[in-house]
Parts: structure tokens; C-alpha cells; sequence
């Protein structure tokens, strides 16, 4: 009854969305208050509602496999556990280990090249994006709870000193292009997953150069800062 009487008092307490979920930089944030203040805003909507009926049917969803779970007998967990350990081994047979790949995700991309083209904005809290959505949000506005996905609105509740910069897709495809011109360097059939993010198979760059992974990671990294600005 205890518990109850305080989901009661305390109901933003079980309310989990993408929006509270954590990302980097958001290690100290006072997840409490941003649940609170998510709830609050979101309470009475359209997503409030569906995120409820989303939660009802996970309920749902773990009770019947609950109940799955207590029919099984020891025989039925020692076949499926015997099961599970053989696919693991197919699975493991048939992984190739003998390349080195550079998995690259340029943290917060659109807030630093807004940072990168206006200096002022470094050491602000920063969302790109408008009160409606924001695309991404920089580490300092991370510190308030503040993240990609989420409603300008809410964000500028949590952080009040909230700086909002237009969304430009045409300025970030440019600097993605420059990126690209790095990627080049290391590997010619990189792929790209985003404007931000892209697979590099750096397996032969190692060897030519004789080189660790995490020294040619180190070495793109630095090549990456010195290349962008010098645009």
C-alpha cells in the first residue's frame, strides 16, 4: 500500500520516454526532475496517451511471457539452453575477426559546426532545432536533461538559458563533405551511415603504417579537428 500511495503522489516516477533516457554528458543529471517536468508538460497530449498505451502493452507483453516462462519444466530449459549454446558456436564459427574497423559518430555534429561558425555560442547551452523539435543539443545543455528528439518547449523548461539555433541542413552537409575528405584518407570505401557517422575499414592502413587501431583512431581524430578548422 505504501508503494501505491507513493506511485500515486509521485506518478512521474514510472513515466520513462525517450526523453529521460540518458546519453552521453547527461551522467549528473537529476533525472527525478527531468521525469517530473516531462510528465507535467506531456500530460493530457497525444504522445502522453500513446506512450501510456505503449507501456500497457509491454505490461502485457512480459506478463504472458511470464506465464510462458513458469509451464516450462527442467527438460524444456535444459533443450532450449542446448539449443541457444549450439547457435552460439554456428554464430561465433562464423565471425571474421580479421579486420580492424573504425566506427566514427561525431558527438552533438549540428551544435558544433553552429559553435565552429559563431564562437560565442561555445560554453552556452545549445539546441539546434526550434520550440516545436530540436535536432541535437550540446554537452552543456546536456547537463539539464536537454537531448535530441525532444520538444523545443520541454527543453527550454529544463533550461530556461536554453540558446535555439535554426536547423541548417545545407551548412552541415557541407562540413559532412569535408569529413568525408578525411575518411578518404584512410579507407576509399568507407560507408556512411548519417551526416555524422560513417565505417571505416582501417585493416590495411595498420599494416602499411604499422600501427595499433586506437593509434590510427587518434591520429584520424586530430587530422578531423585540424581539417574543419581550417574551413
Amino acid at each position: 500500500m505504501a508503494a501505491s500511495g507513493v506511485e500515486e503522489d509521485r506518478p512521474w516516477q514510472s513515466y520513462n520516454t525517450v526523453y529521460t533516457n540518458g546519453k552521453a554528458g547527461m551522467e549528473g543529471v537529476d533525472k527525478e526532475r527531468v521525469q517530473k517536468i516531462v510528465y507535467e508538460m506531456s500530460k493530457g497530449s497525444k504522445y502522453f496517451e500513446n506512450e501510456q498505451r505503449k507501456e500497457s502493452m509491454i505490461n502485457q507483453k512480459i506478463e504472458q511471457l511470464r506465464s510462458c516462462y513458469l509451464k516450462l519444466t527442467e527438460n524444456d530449459i535444459s533443450h532450449f539452453q542446448m539449443l541457444a549454446d549450439t547457435r552460439e558456436l554456428e554464430l561465433e564459427a562464423m565471425r571474421d575477426l580479421s579486420k580492424l574497423w573504425l566506427h566514427v559518430d561525431m558527438d552533438a555534429f549540428y551544435a558544433a559546426v553552429e559553435t565552429l561558425e559563431n564562437p560565442s555560442l561555445r560554453d552556452k547551452p545549445l539546441a539546434v532545432g526550434s520550440l516545436s523539435m530540436i535536432c541535437t543539443a550540446n554537452y552543456e545543455a546536456r547537463r539539464y536533461g536537454v537531448r535530441a528528439a525532444m520538444p523545443g518547449f520541454i527543453a527550454r523548461k529544463l533550461c530556461p538559458s536554453l540558446v535555439f539555433v535554426p536547423t541548417n541542413l545545407k551548412k552541415y552537409s557541407h562540413y559532412s563533405e569535408l569529413t568525408r575528405k578525411v575518411f578518404l584518407k584512410y579507407d576509399s570505401n568507407f560507408v556512411a551511415a548519417s551526416l555524422d557517422e560513417a565505417y571505416l575499414d582501417i585493416t590495411r592502413i595498420c599494416i602499411d603504417q604499422e600501427k595499433s587501431g586506437e593509434e590510427v583512431r587518434g591520429h584520424s581524430n586530430l587530422l578531423l579537428m585540424c581539417f574543419l578548422v581550417s574551413y
